[in-house]
């Protein structure tokens, strides 16, 4: 192959880059933008929902003011969920059985029955269970997260025990995020949060990938 062909090659995957980016990311944002999440499916008090993945279960124990109050149970051995941050709230970890791990990015932190742990928003952070007997977290006067997240929380929980864990999938989906599923993988800088989606989020669509799925709400609207 000469010189010039490898250039009209160039040339022309250069074209059909940058029609992806322009058309897909004008398909995506204007002419068929994705609907918000309805708070109507949004998580209640008694609602149940976890991970296989992630070896956690969480029962809604009640919601004031828009914030969730729930028991968690991680079961022996529980991974947890990746490195993660949260830029709109913090998270308070109150053990009542077991003892919780929570990897942040210099050290491990151990918590023991009767006492808490706030991870700070913006803090990088993973919970996890070292141990071979459950854990069981809640019951304190600090809410857990907001309701919104809540309900984004169990739309990531299915996408994760359907679809796998892949990071390529995971990207994909962080893509096309609503707000409300206000976490960021701690792997991946910040700064590239804003580039992933313009590259991504148009495949992500033809993909199928959405911000909501409403079939996998734990209620219809």
């Amino acid at each position: 192959m000469n010189v010039g062909t490898l250039s009209m090659v160039a040339i022309g995957a250069a074209s059909a880059a940058a029609v992806y980016l322009v058309v897909g990311n004008l398909w995506h944002r204007v002419l068929s933008p994705l609907p918000a999440p309805d708070p109507a499916t949004f998580p209640r008090a008694g609602d149940r929902f976890g991970s296989a993945a992630e070896g956690l279960e969480q029962a809604i124990d009640r919601i004031e003011g828009g914030m969730v109050f729930a028991t968690v149970v991680l079961a022996p051995g529980a991974a947890g969920p990746p490195m993660h941050t949260h830029d709109g709230f913090s998270e308070t970890y109150t053990v009542q059985e077991g003892t919780l791990s929570v990897q942040l990015v210099d050290r491990v932190v151990q918590v023991s029955p009767g006492e808490q742990y706030t991870v700070p928003a913006g803090v990088a952070h993973r919970p996890f269970n070292a141990t071979q007997d459950r854990v069981v977290l809640g019951g304190g006067d600090s809410p857990i997260f907001p309701v919104s997240f809540a309900a984004a929380l169990v739309q990531l929980y299915r996408l994760m025990d359907t679809r796998g864990t892949h990071p390529l999938t995971m990207m994909l989906q962080l893509s096309v995020n609503d707000p409300i599923a206000d976490t960021h993988l701690a792997a991946m800088p910040r700064a590239m949060e804003p580039v992933l989606r313009i590259l991504l989020a148009p495949a992500a669509r033809m993909l199928g990938f959405r911000n909501y799925y409403p079939e996998w709400a734990l209620h219809r609207a």
